[in-house]
């Protein structure tokens, strides 16, 4: 029994992932953000057509609303809805599948890192800890419960770190590091920097192993797989579509704004230094850069984001605070942590750089790879604190203490995810298209329909929820040829989804069409229903109960009457 303990423990801990992020994985978070169903849709036009729906075969990157999505997680998507369906559950399950596949890869790792000549008890004893709390992260479970990529390449990152140690001893598994890291670089942007500045810090250290003879012909064959799979990623690499987020975003990018810091009314002889650019760029990077390693954040703050954190809960428990502290001192001081310290150490610090160079303070989102190092340094306080109380009466004390922690982190994680979440953060989600669409097809009329996109874009989300037919989609919403696709940069807002078309209301011209218009509250006013006549088909309430969408049909008849009796007037004048 002794000896399947440890796997009996990671099972457990595996179905304690299971429970907090499939439990109503298609219904929480309330909503479904426009993303999310871009990103359903893309697939699903792929499934059906071979090409995402603005025509194009097979895309690399996949066009979007303004910029572009990576595409490892869109193909993920594609065998999924033959499966389940078009649905909500559908978009979200890989994040969810490789959420819960980064927790035994984690405890893998670990025990792999951890020098042999520790005990058993350490070994797995710390490995099962930092495993245990990633599945109660808040960080790691926000992301495995909604459709974002960062989560799907974490795990294939992490993993690629695994078999690259495993490769030292046995170079036939080096060949599957390299697909592990070809595969993150384009599952999300932040990748993009992270995974090759952790291969080329890995192949410094152990230059002298990757390059012998035994080792020297598996790393090429490695090499040049990873180059094939990159191959696509490289061909559009230099292309503005490629390049859309991180120019956007870019601190070092100063064509929409000056730096953070900038003094427009200075002008004396210290100008070029105080506003010089570069210089306001960089002490900027420096102070992004330190808020993700700072505990004010971790621990009290968190994520401002409405959609990347949990109302009244940071990126960690406050209770991890002091094993944080304490883990950071035994980190650089214990000898016995072996190359598990220079990798949490080198982890811990290229996690940020991606994330620091974007304008937005603390997105953990950008910079989700760091929840691997900062548990793993907690865990190294929780587990040194237990091997050092003596006495089995004080053990079990102290077993009682930490279970009843994760008891109440489980507590604090079902009312901050699922019931404020879902009554607060609903229109952070998009709320209320799902139940729209609902409305629209029980119509079943022909007029036209508007739906204003005045504020945000609802394309994505119409299309999803009536599984429009990406075929039409595609006649009826012409883009940018395709020879441009990656280059040309052109956005029409305006959209035709059978007789349903998304753009601004024109009141003047839309009041005397007998047709339906959808909008939200400010887009469709209690007041413009009272005095332009319009009957109220249905209102879509938030959670909370204020109104989310309006769905009116107008009343031509009077309008035009109206709109005679103005123009009479101002005749008169």
């Amino acid at each position: 029994m002794k000896k399947y303990l440890p796997a009996i423990l990671l099972g457990l801990i595996i179905a304690i992932a299971i429970v907090t992020r499939f439990y109503k994985l298609g219904d929480i978070p309330k909503g479904f953000y426009v993303d999310e169903a871009g990103q359903g849709y893309s697939a699903y036009s792929i499934l059906k057509t071979g090409k995402d729906e603005f025509g194009k075969s097979f895309p690399v990157i996949f066009r979007s609303l303004t910029d572009f999505k990576t595409p490892v997680y869109i193909y993920l998507i594609v065998p999924l809805i033959p499966i389940f369906g078009l649905s909500t559950f559908t978009v979200r399950f890989p994040s969810f599948l490789f959420s819960i596949l980064t927790i035994p890869v984690l405890f893998f790792l670990i025990k792999e890192l951890l020098p042999k000549k520790n005990s058993s008890f350490k070994v797995w004893g710390l490995s099962l800890i930092a495993c245990l709390l990633l599945a109660i992260s808040p960080w790691h479970i926000l992301f495995g419960r909604t459709n974002f990529e960062c989560n799907v390449a974490l795990f294939f990152f992490v993993s690629g770190v695994l078999a690259f140690y495993n490769g030292l001893k046995n170079p036939k598994i080096l060949i599957l590091s390299a697909l592990m890291f070809a595969i993150a670089i384009p599952a999300y942007h932040s990748q993009r920097v992270i995974t090759p500045l952790m291969l080329v810090i890995l192949f410094i250290r152990f230059r002298k192993i990757l390059l012998d003879k035994i080792h020297r012909p598996y790393l090429i064959i490695g090499a040049i797989i990873g180059l094939i799979i990159l191959l696509p990623t490289i061909s559009v690499a230099f292309t503005p579509g490629f390049m859309a987020r991180a120019s956007g975003l870019n601190i070092f990018s100063h064509t929409h704004q000056m730096p953070d810091g900038f003094i427009a009314s200075y002008k004396g002889f210290l100008s070029p230094i105080i506003n010089g650019s570069w210089f306001l760029s960089i002490r900027e990077f420096f102070a992004l850069y330190s808020s993700y390693l700072s505990p004010r954040y971790m621990f009290f703050l968190g994520d401002y984001g409405a959609r990347s954190s949990f109302p009244e809960l940071s990126t960690f428990f406050l209770w991890q605070f002091p094993f944080y502290i304490y883990g950071l001192w035994l980190l650089f001081k214990k000898k016995n942590l072996g190359e598990l310290r220079f990798f949490t150490i080198v982890t811990l610090l290229i996690s940020p750089i991606p994330a620091a160079v974007t304008r937005d303070p603390y997105t953990t989102i950008r910079a989700l790879p760091l929840v691997i190092p900062q548990i793993i340094i907690i865990s190294i306080a929780i587990e040194d604190i237990f091997t050092r109380i003596k006495g089995n009466l004080l053990k079990s004390i102290s077993l009682l203490i930490f279970a009843f922690l994760i008891i109440y982190s489980f507590f604090k994680l079902y009312s901050s995810v699922i019931i404020l979440n879902e009554y607060y953060r609903a229109k952070a989600w998009d709320y209320g298209w799902q139940q729209v669409t609902n409305v629209i097809e029980n119509l079943h009329t022909t007029l036209p329909i508007v739906v204003d996109n005045a504020r945000s874009d609802a394309y994505p989300q119409l299309a999803f929820f009536l599984k429009y037919d990406p075929e039409s989609f595609q006649k009826e919403n012409f883009e940018v040829p395709l020879n441009q696709y990656y280059t040309n940069m052109y956005h029409i807002s305006e959209k035709y989804i059978a007789n349903i078309a998304t753009r601004p209301i024109n009141w003047k011209q839309d009041l005397t069409v007998d047709q339906y218009l959808v909008g939200d509250e400010l887009g469709i006013s209690l007041q413009q229903i009272e005095v332009h006549k319009l009957t109220l088909v249905a209102q879509i309430n938030y959670p909370d109960g204020t109104p989310a969408y309006r769905i009116v049909k107008t009343n031509p008849g009077f309008n035009q009457e109206e709109q005679k009796t103005s123009n009479k007037v101002t005749r008169q004048r």
